[in-house]
């Protein structure tokens, strides 16, 4: 009786298995996304500047704006599946005209959760700001782990003005810059 209760249970197991393994389908990639219409890539730190540091166009240096923690992102392009995310918080760093704005937000660890792109849309005064993220082409198992990231948008020299800085999604509040 033993011997049937074990065949039949190693059965059911191998059933299960074969089920969860055999009949499951490589998920479909999806179409490429098209080029976005305005990128700006985030600025980081030279290979000879300390972390922290971001040397604007002609050079100097610009303090890092928000203290909210976070690992860095640097998009790469081309990932699967890519779909806008809602920040929790932008800020602002001016030096000068210079402007930089730091996009913080939660999301889930790579290869599984990858930035692929930021938009920056601009109209008289405002600038509203996408974070695009996707997945990587590999077929791995995701864990379901928060982690708080954020990245540079370099907004460049700006006319002296009041700006609106906007999250694309309406997850971040907008924030008021003023370049003197």
């Amino acid at each position: 009786m033993t011997h049937r209760r074990r065949l039949a249970g190693s059965l059911a197991i191998a059933t299960l298995v074969a089920a969860c393994t055999g009949a499951a389908t490589p998920p479909q990639s999806a179409p490429p996304s098209p080029t976005p219409p305005a990128m700006v890539d985030p600025i980081s730190s030279g290979p000879d500047q300390p972390i922290g540091t971001i040397i604007p166009p002609g050079g100097g240096t610009l303090p890092v704006p928000g203290t909210g923690g976070g690992d860095p992102e640097v998009p790469k392009p081309g990932q699967l599946e890519v779909h806008p995310l809602a920040m929790t918080t932008l800020t602002a760093s001016v030096s000068g005209h210079h402007v930089v704005i730091r996009a913080d937000w939660v999301s889930g660890v790579e290869p599984c959760s990858t930035l692929d792109s930021i938009l920056v849309a601009t109209g008289p005064l405002t600038f509203t700001i996408t974070i695009r993220e996707g997945h990587g082409a590999a077929q791995v198992m995701c864990i379901d782990i928060a982690k708080f990231k954020h990245a540079l948008v370099d907004l460049g020299d700006l006319a002296p003005g009041t700006y609106s800085v906007a999250d694309g999604q309406s997850g971040a509040a907008p924030i008021q810059v003023i370049v003197d």
